[in-house]
């Protein structure tokens, strides 16, 4: 390589951690990968100097974003890269107002401890949780039926406020009533993209950008760790580089992108299916070398060493460590997908024994320590190490999974929202979303029903009090107070993360609930954020990290950071046809009216919706095949009126029930079912400023695009005597404005919430 194309190298391979959420220190390299001399500057030197040292600002002034460069010198060559840091403010000190007992109802001697938090009601009105300390805790095993309280030492600064909690001791409990069994899903390939969407197109850009992933890259981290030959591939960048504390995150993500891709793909499925089996032998020798290498305990496997969970174990705090089993969790997940939609047997072996190293070092630890390693910022984060322990158990029976998938129940989230209790304000979204498809995961187990009521009220507090128009939570990756909205519309809303977790919930969810309201969620998030996420000028691979909502915001995707979000976008645009039906036996749910056709194996039977509903405003459904079926067609809740069915070209009349419309009967090959859909304009204005709204047309969040930096002014009058300009392109003209869906706004700024008069 000549000094031009070191400096190029290294500069793109610059690695400093997660630059969205700054509060400590920065690690700065003064050496590039390759030789290279790397200097820094700030343009905010008083935040982070030019060694990294970082000074907070003050509590109640906001973050500060800052300019960090990095000059790149080697030889004759120099090159500049820019980095824009978000350094969080200091925290502030939250009145509290009150404290709620905590009550709980156990059997006549189980065993029971309390958990150390009270949930706490703040000044500003939220609440939040506190670490308790009780004093004089029974042994409630030896208890005799009846009432007891126990009392937390004072909270300090508080002299009138003491931690209570109200236990009661039962001979028998009520036996809740298990939810009915779920519905199920289709495999990937029996649902088939049709070309003429905006699916099909993300689709594709995605598996040509994955079929030309060099493996042996994705390998890298994991040969270097186990001391194996790299076969000449460079290492990864950004947060896979091999200074990165997080490396291996990717190739989790890429396990599983390649594993959805072969199950759902037709052209590519050959290709795909020797990428898997040759990533799966080539990580199983990985995981051999480390074994027979006497230094890493039985059935590890990571791109990073083991000491990254000593250190854990011992408090340490990011950026010391990052996330350890954040990166295992990706890395059990692609593996378990390879084995579910690859096919690949050897990825099973593999990931049962990493399973068996979980448990024999948590195991090893006691519920207190479990509970202050999961509230560790960042350093604790464990990504949905609780569901895919409980999904490995679904595979191979041993008890050990299922056991160490409650390892990571974290009480201070679980606890109120099994209370039913919103306590999300200011907690990281990203890290706590996975959690709770870990809890219902294990109900999928275990039909245990608290773990269903944690998920079911964790989706009802995100998706009522704290989304923004396109679906999307979180505002610089946390959330933020319910129902503030306005205050939060910046450069870093809607972590793209959030989004893809929020759906997988989304869909478990529904399974169960068999309720449209869920569906509703899951089409607003994916027409208007999700598919808004993708990098459209090409096969990169590009997804955004955040999505602006600021006035004149504009995406930015991430094309070499090797992000979350770039791992997890991945995954996203490869299986659109997951839920776009469902089955109950003789019964077809068909929840999104996304292009495609649906092979129903068992009835000999072909289902297509033929129409791209965006463009026509209705969907034709068109049969294959003579046999009985029920269908239940979602009513969108964005319509205004009791849509039109007609079965060829005839009215019919349908029954609703859950927010389905249900026609069924024997239906013979050719028959046409067609459902009106019909577009209208609604306002949503934010909750905590009626000034500050967004236009919907149809299921479409609509936008402007415009650099201008405040908010754009439209009257309500303008708004419903809109035009139509495209009805196949959905632009419409409002006022002096045209207005354009908000996911084709891809590559100019943009506005998409407006100061509506």
């Amino acid at each position: 390589m000549n000094d031009q194309e070191v400096v190029l190298y290294d500069a793109e391979s610059i690695y400093i951690g997660n630059i969205f959420t700054i509060d400590s220190d920065m690690n700065l390299p003064s050496k590039g990968q390759l030789g290279s001399t790397i200097s820094w500057k700030s343009n905010y030197d008083h935040i982070i100097d030019n060694k990294g040292k970082v000074t907070r600002p003050r509590c109640g002034t906001g973050n500060r974003d800052v300019t960090l460069v990095a000059t790149v010198s080697f030889g004759e060559a120099l090159m500049s890269r820019e980095f824009e840091i978000t350094v969080l403010e200091q925290k502030s000190k939250d009145v509290i107002k009150e404290v709620l007992p905590l009550r709980n109802e156990i059997l006549l001697g189980s065993e029971y401890r309390l958990p150390k938090i009270s949930i706490v009601k703040m000044e500003e009105g939220f609440y939040s949780t506190i670490s308790v300390t009780w004093e004089d805790e029974p042994d409630f095993s030896k208890l005799p039926i009846g009432k007891y309280r126990v009392f937390g030492e004072k909270i300090k600064d508080y002299d009138g406020l003491i931690p209570e909690a109200i236990v009661e001791v039962v001979d028998k409990k009520e036996k809740s009533l298990l939810y009915k069994k779920p519905l199920e899903e289709f495999e990937l390939s029996d649902v088939i993209l049709n070309n003429h969407s905006i699916f099909y197109e993300n689709k594709n850009r995605v598996e040509e950008y994955l079929l030309g992933v060099d493996d042996d890259k994705i390998l890298y981290n994991f040969r270097k760790q186990a001391n194996l030959d790299t076969k000449g591939a460079l290492p990864m960048s950004g947060w896979d580089a091999p200074e990165c504390l997080l490396r291996g995150h990717t190739s989790g993500h890429y396990l599983s992108a390649i594993s959805l891709a072969y199950e759902g793909s037709i052209e590519n499925k050959e290709v795909f299916k020797g990428k898997i089996d040759y990533l799966i032998q080539e990580l199983a020798l990985c995981q051999e070398a480390m074994e027979n290498d006497g230094k890493y305990s039985y059935g590890f496997l990571s791109a990073y060493s083991e000491d990254q969970f000593d250190k854990l174990e011992q408090y340490e705090v990011y950026p010391k460590i990052w996330a350890p089993y954040y990166t295992l969790h990706k890395i059990m997940a692609g593996l378990l997908d390879c084995y579910e939609f690859g096919k690949n047997e050897l990825a099973l072996i593999i990931c049962s024994k990493i399973g068996i190293f979980v448990y024999n070092r948590l195991s090893k630890l006691n519920k207190d320590k479990l509970n202050k390693m999961w509230s560790m910022y960042i350093a604790g984060e464990f990504g949905g190490m609780n569901e895919v322990l409980a999904r490995l158990y679904k595979f191979n029976k041993k008890e050990e999974y299922l056991k160490a998938s409650k390892f990571f129940d974290n009480e201070r989230l679980f606890i109120p929202m099994s209370k039913n209790i919103d306590t999300l304000s200011n907690i990281h979204a990203n890290q706590h979303v996975p959690q709770i498809i870990g809890a219902l995961e294990i109900y999928d187990k275990t039909f245990e029903k608290i773990y269903f009521d944690i998920a079911d009220n964790f989706w009802e507090f995100v998706t009522k009090s704290h989304i923004y128009n396109i679906g999307g939570a979180g505002e610089g990756e946390m959330f933020k107070e319910p129902n503030k909205i306005s205050k939060f519309l910046t450069e870093k809303t809607a972590e793209s993360c959030v989004s893809y977790n929020m759906l997988k919930l989304t869909k478990m969810l529904f399974k169960y609930s068999k309720n449209a309201k869920y569906m509703d969620y899951y089409e607003k998030t994916l027409y208007n954020h999700i598919v808004a996420s993708h990098d459209k000028s090409g096969p990169t691979g590009g997804s955004t990290y955040f999505m602006p909502l600021i006035p004149g915001g504009m995406r930015e995707f991430d094309l070499k950071e090797n992000s979350c979000c770039h791992g997890t976008g991945m995954e996203s645009h490869v299986k659109y046809q997951e839920s776009i039906f469902f089955k109950d036996d003789d019964i077809v749910y068909i929840n999104l009216y996304i292009p495609s056709t649906l092979n129903l194996h068992d009835k000999n039977m072909k289902v297509t919706i033929c129409d791209d509903f965006l463009k026509f405003k209705s969907s034709n459904i068109l049969i294959e095949g003579n046999g009985f079926i029920e269908f239940r067609f979602r009513i969108p809740s964005w319509l205004i009126e009791k849509p039109i069915i007609k079965l060829n070209e005839k009215a019919i009349e349908y029954n609703l029930e859950n927010g389905y419309g249900i026609v069924k009967g024997e239906f013979k090959s050719f028959d046409k079912i067609k459902i009106e859909l019909p577009f209208s304009i609604k306002i949503d204005r934010t909750k905590d400023n009626q000034d500050i709204g967004s236009i919907f047309y149809g299921p479409l969040v609509m936008a402007i695009a415009s650099d201008k930096d405040d908010f754009i002014e439209i009257s309500k009058e303008d708004i419903y005597d809109f035009k139509v300009i495209s009805d196949d392109d959905n632009i419409l003209k409002i006022g002096e404005y045209e207005f354009i869906p908000f996911y084709t706004a891809f590559d100019v700024p943009y506005h998409s919430y407006f100061k509506i008069l």
